[in-house]
């Protein structure tokens, strides 16, 4: 038994991963509208959607002229075609490659965020493009003679050389891609992103990775590089080679990789120390900051009569929950007006009682998709003004009748104007080709607007559109990366940040002499977000400016607008800054034009052509003397998603009738629901069941249908409807274990059933760290109705009712209560071992965040009670007040275990089971429980806890109470 329950959890590892590899593993939405074309290379098969028709001519040669490049730096080539696969079904700035077969990537492109949130003056599709295919290269360059299975000898691919050496080898070192977070951290002195301290630690691996591949190209050479990716170590008698990084890394340099990074860590805190020698720090500005809520702000927006604050920042690293809030500073209030995935600019409209916002939402067909929304000022009306527009930086104009806005389209940013009132918009640009605009700011009293544009040829500049002559005139030169302009009150000057020392930092410009001067010049940067009205102290008014105070907090100023920051230009020995300008000798062009040459071949893309072996093995097992033979499993992905395979079984040798069992599934996401299909045999459903465990075998096959429903636009909210179609054999595999008289509990049966389900269930969790044992919020039910008809020589008919709920609410600072309940009700005749009731023991389920769920039923049990008790009613309910113990508990154990976060409930539960009115059984009991996560291999994390419960009349005595343990989450679904 405990064999099949091992090789079942294996298979779903692998299925999970399986079903993980398309574009809904971001998005968890199919687009069966979608008609994939496939355009051919010579090394590369290029995948785009029908309506995406000339992203192949951009793409083609930038992957050719990557694939040049890359090969002579490492010595790489492919033996058969890389696919490449572009979807703009979403606005989400990312791409990754996979290592499956010949290795593939999928890329998001037409993204207008990348003029916001991305560095350096090269276009989004060549940076990223060529920086997934480095990431195929590095994966070819280092591949063992075992695959998948070369991490059981060694670390070939540590992740931030894998991310460095993708940025080395196809980027600029710059600011957002690089020196900012290092920079920060590197002053902070909390140069690790494995610390858990800060919201940017996952820049900060790419940051910190890219220095050092960098660093060790220049101290080294790159033929070192090169020479270093070769190395390979025999195993298992040289039949084995396998390239393990930090092995090969000392036998290339004849210097540990610990040695290396002492001396690159020493060399880096020369440069930046001396660069902060030359530089501001924030206490330069001579003010206190602002106190404002949130751990990181993205936007601070004082409403035009200055009473009011909106400041839109991340609560904290814990809870990564970006809120939009709004400060009464005569009150002395502050409201939540909305949350999730909020972008700023946030603009107040004139009257300063409505805010306006963009916000990543479900939009057409489920993509997710840029909108815009305007909200009161305390939190009520919250209004939908747009739908799947890819619309952001709305402005109110002066007379509050208007929004302007940045509309992206087919990959081009305008700008737009719309009416509040009529809902009708009006282009105002006419922008062509590969433009975005990062942001848009509406003049006090003019029809003026100013924005930061990257344009097609990689500039990045402010300039002002005149509305009425639609004029357009720049306002910066373009040499430098300048964004985010912010008016004076009085229309003359423009606020902007510019990335120019690899940092932003305030600059100013008076628009009618042309003349731009330096707000500051912070080491750690700072933003330009807001150019507040003049005052009796300031008469320039004063400038509303945001900054990193640490990698783990950002801060809010308000400094004299009139600030002039002259300090002449830093500079670092050329021997320490060698390295943020050292190139491979190869270098992948900045600008790729579009050509129709490289291609050779067009056609409809077929996905089966294209299914991908994931992972096969096989291994002996040996479980009793008639049990023993050979265990194993195998998984296939089509790279879209489309296709997913996965088997798992095993063949016992001497009895392959009795001991053998197989798990078939497959998956199909080629329509709006997707369809799951399984089929097994002997696969136990462990469940508690009288006095022990009862391992009910199955045999059949199931057809399941889930479709995701977009109901609303209220973050952190999913809502799922599923139908399940299954014939099974259920076969008691433990049958001589439950030899009872007690009638009742009867022994359970063998038998045959043909069922149906449906289940639709609605749920909402903000994200928190310890939400696997301490949500600090959430709410969910869940409906399901089951029905079992006489078909098929099924045993059983009956219909079955299920209702369950849960809530989270607040119990005194992080303390919370927790409120469960659960109704069940069947009518007809089931297995017996099928029936409600309350177990002895708790049901195996393990919800891990990478995993999925595991759970083979879902039984209640009142803890402190014993005995079990069935019927075909039930009553259930469960309230427990959660108190928090610990974030981790810091244990590692064999070096593979590790405890988690920790919390102690206190617990109440009761119940009540019949059978039509009859043989009624009460049941209340209480109790104290240990809630912890456990982390196997620093990957996976369960949820498990141990406690003891007593029932209710025995409470305080010495009599009847039982200690636990068991694996569940803190939430029931």
């Amino acid at each position: 038994m405990m064999k099949s329950i091992l090789f079942a959890f294996l298979g779903l590892l692998f299925a999970i991963p399986v079903s993980a590899q398309g574009f809904q593993v971001f998005n968890g939405r199919n687009h069966p509208e979608l008609k994939w074309q496939v355009a051919e290379t010579d090394h590369f098969s290029i995948m785009y959607p029908r309506h995406l028709a000339g992203i192949e001519l951009e793409a083609a040669p930038i992957a050719e002229a990557t694939y040049a490049a890359l090969s002579a730096n490492l010595g790489v080539t492919f033996d058969k075609k890389i696919r490449i696969y572009l979807s703009d079904e979403d606005e989400i700035l990312n791409g990754f490659a996979v290592r499956l077969g010949n290795g593939y990537t999928n890329i998001w492109v037409h993204v207008n965020d990348v003029a916001t949130t991305w560095s350096g003056h090269t276009k989004w599709l060549r940076t990223v493009l060529s920086h997934e295919l480095t990431h195929l290269f590095h994966y070819r360059a280092v591949r063992g003679t075992l695959g998948f299975a070369d991490i059981f000898f060694g670390d070939p691919l540590p992740s931030f050389w894998a991310e460095g050496l993708a940025q080395y080898q196809t980027e600029r070192w710059d600011a957002y891609r690089g020196d900012q977070w290092l920079r920060t951290a590197v002053l902070d002195d909390r140069l690790s992103y494995e610390d858990g301290r800060s919201l940017y630690n996952g820049r900060l691996l790419y940051a910190s990775g890219n220095a050092q591949v960098r660093f060790f190209a220049q101290q080294y050479g790159d033929s070192t590089l090169k020479n270093l990716l070769a190395h390979r170590e025999n195993y298992l008698f040289n039949r084995v080679r396998i390239h393990d990084f930090y092995t090969a890394f000392e036998e290339t340099t004849d210097q540990s990789y610990r040695e290396f990074f002492d001396d690159w860590r020493r060399h880096v805190n020369v440069y930046y120390n001396t660069l902060a020698g030359q530089m501001e720090n924030l206490d330069s500005l001579g003010v206190d900051p602002l106190a404002l809520p949130g751990q990181y702000i993205y936007d601070v927006r004082y409403s035009p009569d200055t009473t009011k604050i909106a400041v839109l920042s991340v609560t904290s690293i814990r809870r990564p929950v970006r809120r939009l809030y709004v400060i009464d500073t005569k009150r002395k209030t502050r409201t939540i007006a909305a949350e999730g995935s909020i972008d700023g600019p946030v603009t107040w409209s004139p009257d300063g009682q409505t805010l306006a916002f963009s916000r990543l939402v479900r939009g057409r067909k489920g993509s997710m998709l840029n909108d815009l929304f305007t909200v009161r000022a305390d939190g009520k009306k919250l209004r939908r003004l747009t739908n799947s527009r890819r619309a952001s930086s709305p402005a109110f104009s002066p007379d509050g009748r208007q929004l302007a806005f940045i509309g992206s389209d087919a990959g081009t940013a305008n700008l737009f104007l719309l009416d509040l009132a009529s809902g009708r918009e009006q282009q105002l640009t006419g922008f062509t080709g590969d433009v975005q605009i990062g942001s848009l700011a509406w003049h006090p009293f003019q029809p003026r607007i100013a924005f930061a544009c990257f344009d097609a040829d990689g500039r990045r500049d402010v300039a002002v559109l005149d509305i009425e002559t639609r004029a357009i005139t720049p306002a910066t030169d373009g040499d430098h990366e300048d964004h985010g302009p912010v008016w004076s009150p009085d229309g003359r000057q423009l606020a902007y940040t510019s990335l120019r020392d690899r940092v932003p930092n305030v600059f100013a410009v008076d628009l009618e002499s042309g003349v731009h001067r330096r707000v500051t010049r912070l080491v750690a940067g700072g933003r330009a977000l807001q150019w507040v009205q003049p005052d009796s102290l300031h008469p320039a008014g004063t400038l509303v400016v945001s900054a990193a105070a640490s990698k783990e907090r950002d801060r809010a100023f308000r400094i004299d607008a009139a600030r002039v920051a002259d300090a002449p230009e830093p500079t670092v020995p050329p021997a320490y800054a060698a390295w943020t300008t050292h190139e491979p000798p190869q270098v992948v062009p900045a600008v790729v034009p579009p050509d129709a040459g490289p291609i050779t071949r067009r056609g409809r893309y077929r996905p089966l052509k294209n299914l991908t072996h994931v992972a096969t093995f096989a291994l002996p097992y040996y479980n009793a003397p008639d049990d023993w033979g050979l265990a194993g499993i195998t998984s296939w992905t089509e790279p879209l998603g489309k296709h997913l395979l996965a088997l798992t079984g095993s063949l016992a040798i001497p009895t392959p009738t009795t001991n053998s069992f197989v798990l078939a599934t497959y998956i199909n996401n080629q329509w709006v629901p997707s369809i799951n299909v399984n089929a097994y045999s002997l696969l136990p459903s462990i469940r508690a069941y009288g006095d022990t465990y009862l391992a009910d075998g199955i045999s059949g096959a199931d057809l399941a249908f889930s479709w995701p429903i977009d109901l609303g636009i209220k973050p952190y909210t999913a809502t799922r409807f599923e139908v399940r179609l299954r014939h099974a054999r259920f076969e008691p595999l433990n049958a001589s274990d439950f030899d009872t008289l007690d009638p009742a509990i009867p022994a359970p049966a063998e038998g045959r059933q043909t069922d149906l389900r449906l289940s639709l269930s609605r749920k909402r969790l903000r994200p928190y760290a310890d939400n696997l044992v301490h949500p600090l919020d959430g709410h969910g039910i869940r409906l399901e109705a089951t029905g079992a008809a006489g078909a098929l020589g099924s045993d059983t008919e009956f219909v079955r009712g299920d209702l369950s709920a849960f809530a989270v609410a607040p119990g005194g600072g992080l303390n919370r209560f927790f409120v469960y309940a659960h109704a069940q009700a069947i009518a007809g005749d089931v297995l017996p071992q099928h029936q409600a009731g309350f177990a002895r023991f708790d049901d195996l389920q393990i919800t891990a965040p990478e995993v999925g769920l595991l759970s083979f039923v879902d039984a209640n049990r009142v803890r402190g009670y014993r005995d079990p008790v069935v019927g075909n009613r039930l009553a259930f309910g469960t309230l427990e007040y959660r108190m928090p113990v610990a974030s981790s508990l810091q244990t590692n154990i064999l070096g593979f275990f590790s405890l988690g976060a920790t919390t102690l409930a206190l617990f109440a539960d009761g119940g009540i089971v019949w059978r039509d009115r009859l043989q009624l059984t009460r049941r209340l009991g209480a109790g104290a429980e240990l809630k912890n996560v456990l982390v196997l291999g620093g990957v996976i994390s369960i949820a498990h806890a141990v406690g003891v419960g007593q029932p209710y009349d025995d409470l305080g005595t010495d009599r009847n109470y039982e200690v636990y343990y068991r694996l569940r989450a803190a939430l029931p679904f």
